[in-house]
């Protein structure tokens, strides 16, 4: 995604928040998860912990390198035109576009294998909460960013829409499946 990321960035594409690498923070766990401080953390620490390889300057880390600072760079996920989230519960990979562009804003999910649409709704409106939970407890309480924008995203803010990716017909290629779902549609 971050290669993607990046020729956005310079054909003056959309804006995009990569907020994939948050799957590996609580892939098992999602029902009975809490959206709490140490979450934050974790994903901050996951997502931006190390040192972003891009061929953008404005990506990068001026002066000394902290997961801190480069989440201040990275910014607040909903001054992008587009979130990108992935999920896995632990046996399946599936993607979610967050589109804040306006008059196209939507929640788009990709599932290349057989959830339900009312299971893909459930998992948009987990990853819609982490979102919320990620600007507000991460960005806002904790690195005191200031949040430009103070509405929450939601269902009604960005309704969800099934974005018909093809089915695998394996049990392998859900991973690929999902960036190409992305990259798809980004594109």
């Amino acid at each position: 995604v971050s290669n993607i990321q990046d020729d956005q960035s310079i054909a003056n594409g959309p804006s995009i928040f990569n907020a994939g690498p948050y799957a590996k923070v609580c892939w098992t766990r999602q029902r009975n998860m809490t959206m709490d401080h140490q979450l934050m953390e974790n994903f901050a620490r996951m997502t931006f912990g190390e040192v972003r390889f891009t061929r953008i300057p404005e990506f990068r880390v001026p002066g000394h390198f902290s997961k801190e600072e480069n989440a201040r760079v990275a910014g607040d996920p909903l001054d992008h035109d587009m979130v990108v989230l992935f999920g896995n519960d632990s046996n399946h990979w599936y993607a979610i576009v967050l589109d804040n562009r306006i008059g196209q804003k939507k929640a788009i999910y990709y599932d290349s294998g057989s959830y339900s649409a009312r299971l893909m709704r459930e998992r948009c409106n987990f990853h819609l909460d982490f979102v919320n939970k990620y600007r507000t407890v991460y960005l806002r309480d904790t690195l005191n960013v200031a949040l430009q924008q103070h509405q929450d995203v939601s269902s009604i803010t960005h309704p969800y829409i099934d974005g018909e990716s093809a089915r695998q017909k394996n049990g392998f290629d859900c991973g690929v499946f999902a960036l190409a779902n992305v990259e798809g549609y980004i594109r």
